[in-house]
């Protein structure tokens, strides 16, 4: 019966912790970014004036534009642009100055 227990103890605490390091695992900073991941969203920094990359849940997320009040990003090869202060397809542009962007990626952008 204990030992009945302790596999069910494992698959309950085990399996998240294993899927939530996996899912982790696949969000690094990358040139002249910051990634701040958990687990429903990356915040990534990017610096302006570099060509910017890191990977976000796998895929590789690019500051490609920022102009007249937009950013675009791509991300996974998808480009996608969202107004400042304001979100698109899931993804929030969260400040943007001279020397920075910060973008919000939700956990759910990998499909």
């Amino acid at each position: 019966m204990s030992t009945d227990l302790g596999r069910a103890l494992v698959r309950m605490i085990g399996l998240p912790l294993l899927l939530s390091t996996a899912l982790l695992a696949g969000c690094s900073d990358g040139k002249g970014t910051d990634v701040d991941c958990n687990l429903q969203e990356c915040v990534v920094t990017f610096e302006r004036g570099v060509d910017a990359s890191a990977s976000v849940f796998g895929l590789e997320a690019k500051l490609v534009e920022v102009k007249d009040g937009t950013v675009t990003v791509d991300i996974g090869g998808n480009e996608i642009t969202v107004p400042a202060s304001g979100q698109s397809e899931g993804v929030q542009v969260r400040e943007i100055t001279d020397a920075k962007v910060v973008v919000v990626v939700p956990h759910n952008i990998a499909g």
